[in-house]
């Protein structure tokens, strides 16, 4: 089908989408449309309309013919919108009930489409796993999105998703008087071929390190909130790197947003025991959510990524130095963004992985949970007695496991809208830790195990 037998929608026309995909033709947004069409218009499926944007419709009618394959693309509406350009936002959150966003460097593109947001009251998710523009938008718009019941929330792919839910899943395993109160998370990539990552994700990276100043600056600029009351000793630094005989990792520390975005959550959690309370919820729900967040337990949380061999660990601490040390400064961004293959050791290229990369990568995340038997007894100076090793498993982390996450956040906002809060801008555990989320995600290929439980010397 030619891209210019799509039209873009009339301003005139009132038509309300259940969701629309910004940055539908970028490198994960065209897996977001792929995986998206897999709801459209099925029966138990909330999904019933459907639009793709962004700035070039030629692009976007190339991407629904590719996500479309081996069949006839579905006349859904393209749309031409420019985040440059808050006329053209504001339109496009008037039609939609949710905007699902993928156009990043969200540091550089991501405010105007959360501003549209919350000053219409659309709803919004994004894949951004960037810590800086998080925790700014949440100072910025947070106020404004629960007046108009705008619904934000970022960080809805691998991340951080995996990382908020496997917490909260090796947390619920210490039941009783049992307590955690570190859970580590130990991140495998495995692939069949070669591994390639996203290169959206190593640009964030780089001028995550560009703008780590600001960071410190904002989170000085607020006051000062909550922190969760976790038994036992703060958990020691230990070595720079991890030897982990029990799932057979070595493993260095991965300054992820995940250890971020689950601290917020934390954060929410102990200021709010309860969870969030859903906008009309039934009495029914709000026992079940009691219920659930009566079960979590809060705990010291880190993210390390692992290798199996030794000379893996040293590469991704190679990486690592080049980024730290080479994005501090304009010419070194510059060499790190013209030369993403060579500085990132062969993990990263500008054009991406080929779809047989993408098939044959897969993710493990492991998490190692160690705290005490029976939390009623003093801690002050007791070692952890007990530890709980769960695991989540899922396809390539980038273009199958975040498009996977992003569309299920969608279904269940779309299809629980009264269950959630009215508005605010938060990370996704305290909105969906309570949902059927991680049931969501088991019956479309990722998994969460209990792998062992035992007691350890104290």
């Amino acid at each position: 089908m030619e891209a210019n037998s799509y039209q873009s929608q009339p301003v005139s026309q009132p038509t309300l989408y259940d969701l629309i995909i910004l940055g539908a033709s970028g490198f994960t947004g065209k897996y977001v449309v792929k995986e998206a069409l897999k709801f459209l218009n099925v029966p138990s499926s909330p999904l019933k309309s459907l639009a793709l944007a962004g700035r070039n419709p030629t692009k976007l009618a190339q991407t629904l013919k590719w996500a479309s394959h081996p069949d006839h693309p579905p006349p859904i509406p393209i749309l031409t919108a420019d985040t440059t350009d808050p006329a053209s936002l504001h339109h496009l959150c008037s039609q939609s009930k949710l905007i699902l966003n993928c156009v990043g460097p969200f540091r550089l593109l991501g405010e105007p489409v959360v501003a549209a947001c919350a000053e219409t009251g659309c709803d919004y998710l994004d894949i951004c796993g960037e810590p800086e523009f998080m925790e700014r938008m949440e100072v910025k718009y947070h106020e404004k999105a629960m007046e108009t019941g705008s619904l934000v929330v970022s960080a809805c792919g691998f991340d951080s998703v995996p990382a908020e839910l496997g917490w909260m899943f090796n947390s619920r395993h210490w039941v009783g008087p049992a307590a955690p109160n570190q859970i580590e998370a130990y991140l495998s990539l495995e692939s069949e071929k070669r591994i390639v990552g996203n290169f959206g994700t190593y640009e964030s990276a780089v001028l995550g390190v560009a703008n780590v100043e600001q960071l410190v600056e904002l989170r000085r600029s607020r006051p000062k909130r909550a922190r969760p009351a976790i038994p036992g000793p703060f958990p020691t630094k230990g070595p720079m790197i991890d030897h982990q005989k029990e799932i057979g990792l070595w493993a260095v520390k991965l300054p992820s947003a995940d250890s971020v975005v689950v601290r917020r959550t934390l954060t929410t959690l102990t200021e709010n025991p309860r969870g969030l309370p859903g906008l009309n919820e039934s009495p029914e729900q709000i026992e079940k959510r009691d219920a659930f967040w009566s079960t979590v337990k809060p705990a010291h949380f880190g993210v390390k990524l692992g290798s199996k061999t030794l000379l893996g660990v040293f590469r991704f601490i190679a990486v690592g130095m080049f980024i730290g040390l080479l994005g501090r400064n304009a010419i070194g961004r510059w060499l790190l963004l013209k030369f993403p293959s060579f500085f990132s050791l062969g993990w990263f290229r500008k054009k991406g992985p080929s779809d047989d990369e993408v098939r044959s990568a897969s993710f493990k995340m492991w998490f190692v949970g160690r705290g005490f038997s029976d939390m009623n007894v003093s801690q002050d100076k007791k070692k952890p007695d007990m530890e709980i090793i769960t695991r989540v498993v899922g396809p390539e982390i980038g273009y199958l496991t975040t498009p996977i996450i992003l569309v299920q956040c969608a279904r269940i906002l779309l299809s629980h809208r009264d269950n959630l809060p009215k508005g605010g801008v938060f990370p996704p555990g305290i909105v969906f830790g309570p949902t059927d989320l991680q049931e969501q995600l088991e019956q479309n290929g990722i998994s969460f195990d209990l792998i062992s439980k035992k007691s350890i010397l104290a």
